[in-house]
C-alpha cells in the first residue's frame, strides 16, 4: 500500500558517532526529519536531539513506540542489531540497519522472520551503492560496453597503527565482546562490492581464505578469494592497518576502477585500443547515463551539475578517463532518499539491498571465520552457518 505523508520521520536508535553522519545528511533531503532519538541516556539524547531535532528519549522502547517516527535507524554496535531490529519491528516500524546488518547469519535470519511477521521494511545499510559512481559503473556493465566481468580486486583498509603495545580492549574495533575486528567492520564494504560488481548472488564455488589475528583476539588483517561457476574469480582483503580503499574490475574490454569503495567520488575507466570500440550510438547513451547522475534526485546538493571526464590521456595503448562524482557531506543522504522511496512505495525490501544478498555476504564471512574457528565470546562455532549449511 503506498503511503502519502509529506515528510517522513526518522528515530535515531543510538546517537553515536555515525548516527551524527547520518543525520548531518538527513538534513539535505527536504521531506525528512528526526521525528525523535533514543539512548540509553536521556542526557545524551536530548544533546543529540538539540543538534537535529526531534523529542529525546531515556530508553529505545519510548523512542520506537513515539507516532512520529515512521523509520527507524538503527546505529548501536552490530552484536546489538537483532534485539534493536526486533524492538523496532514489533513496534510497527521500517527499519534501516546499519552494516554490518548481523553478527552471523543465524541473527540475520532471524532478524529478517521478525520484519516479516510484524510486516515491516527492513534493509541493511549498505550505503557504499547509492552514490553516483557506484550507481553510473552498474549501469555502464549492465549496458555491455565492458563486457563480461573477468575478476575484481577489492581492499578496505582503515591503516590504523600495528602496534599491538597501542591497542585499547575497550576501543570497539579492537574488543571481541563487540564483534570487533576487520572482517565484519571493513570486510563488509569489499563483500558489497563484489556482489554489486557481479550483479547476482550465487554461492561461489571453491574459496580460499586467510586471517591475522590481534593481540585482543579480534582479526586484524584478512584475504579470500573467491571463484564462481562463471569463472570470475574476486580477491577481497579488509584490515585494520592496511592504507587501501581501492576496488578495480578487470572486465573483457576494459577495466574500471574506484579509488574509494567505500564513499566513491570518481571513477578511472581505462579502454584499450585493440578492444572494440564504442559505437557513436553506445557512446552517445554512455555520455546521457553519465550527465543524468547529478540530477537523479532533482536535489540541489552537488557541488557541480557537470559529470565529465576531469582527464583523458593515452598511454601504452590504452584510453584513460577520470571522472568526478561530487556530492556534498557525507553522502548518507542517497541511501536515506532510497530507503524512503521504498517505504512511501509500501515495499516491506529495497531491491538494491535484498535479504537475499544479505544473508549471502554474511554467509561468505561466517564461512571464513568458521574456517579459522573464531568465534566471538557471546556465540559459538554452530552460529556460524557458512556457504555448505
Amino acid at each position: 500500500m503506498e503511503i502519502k505523508k509529506d515528510k517522513i520521520g526518522w528515530g535515531i536508535l543510538g546517537p553515536g558517532k555515525i548516527a551524527h553522519q547520518f543525520c548531518d545528511c538527513l538534513q539535505e533531503l527536504p521531506d525528512a526529519y528526526v521525528a525523535a532519538v533514543g539512548s540509553r541516556s536521556l542526557e545524551r539524547s536530548q544533546a543529540f536531539a538539540d543538534m537535529y531535532g526531534g523529542k529525546a528519549y531515556g530508553s529505545y522502547e519510548e523512542m520506537v513506540n513515539d507516532p512520529d517516527v515512521d523509520i527507524v535507524y538503527v546505529a548501536t554496535p552490530h552484536p546489538m542489531h537483532e534485539a534493536h531490529v526486533t524492538l523496532a519491528a514489533n513496534a510497527g516500524k521500517a527499519i534501516l540497519c546499519e552494516k554490518p546488518f548481523a553478527v552471523n547469519r543465524s541473527q540475520a535470519e532471524r532478524m529478517f522472520e521478525v520484519a516479516k511477521k510484524n510486516d515491516v521494511f527492513l534493509m541493511e545499510g549498505l550505503w557504499s551503492r547509492f552514490f553516483p559512481a557506484w550507481q553510473y559503473v552498474r549501469e555502464e556493465l549492465d549496458s555491455g560496453r565492458f563486457g563480461r566481468v573477468d575478476a575484481v580486486y577489492c581492499c578496505t583498509g582503515w591503516g590504523g597503527p600495528r602496534n599491538n603495545d597501542h591497542v585499547d580492549p575497550d576501543d570497539r574495533i579492537h574488543s571481541p565482546k563487540l564483534a570487533g575486528g576487520a572482517l565484519l567492520d571493513a570486510g563488509i564494504y569489499s563483500l558489497a562490492a563484489m556482489s554489486r560488481i557481479r550483479g547476482k548472488f550465487d554461492k561461489p564455488v571453491e574459496m580460499f581464505s586467510t586471517m591475522d589475528f590481534e593481540v585482543t583476539g579480534v582479526d586484524g588483517d584478512n584475504d579470500m578469494i573467491l571463484k564462481f561457476e562463471d569463472g570470475m574469480v574476486a580477491h577481497l582483503s579488509s584490515s585494520l592497518h592496511r592504507r587501501d580503499m581501492e576496488c578495480k574490475i578487470i572486465c573483457e574490454k576494459g577495466h574500471i576502477s574506484i579509488p574509494v569503495n567505500r564513499n566513491p567520488d570518481k571513477i578511472v575507466i581505462k579502454e584499450r585500443a585493440e578492444w572494440p570500440r564504442l559505437t557513436p550510438e553506445q557512446e552517445a547513451k554512455a555520455k546521457e547515463r553519465a550527465e543524468k547522475y547529478p540530477a537523479h534526485t532533482q536535489r540541489d546538493y552537488y557541488h557541480s551539475m557537470d559529470v565529465l571526464p576531469i582527464s583523458q590521456r593515452r598511454m601504452n595503448g590504452q584510453d584513460t578517463v577520470t571522472m568526478e562524482f561530487p556530492y556534498r557531506k557525507s553522502g548518507f543522504q542517497f541511501e536515506a532518499e532510497v530507503v524512503q522511496e521504498c517505504y512511501r512505495a509500501g515495499l516491506k525490501t529495497c531491491p538494491q539491498v535484498t535479504p537475499e544478498e544479505t544473508l549471502l555476504l554474511i554467509s561468505i564471512a561466517d564461512e571464513m571465520r568458521k574456517r579459522a574457528n573464531f568465534v566471538y565470546p557471546f556465540e559459538t562455532i554452530d552460529d556460524l552457518k557458512g556457504l555448505c549449511d
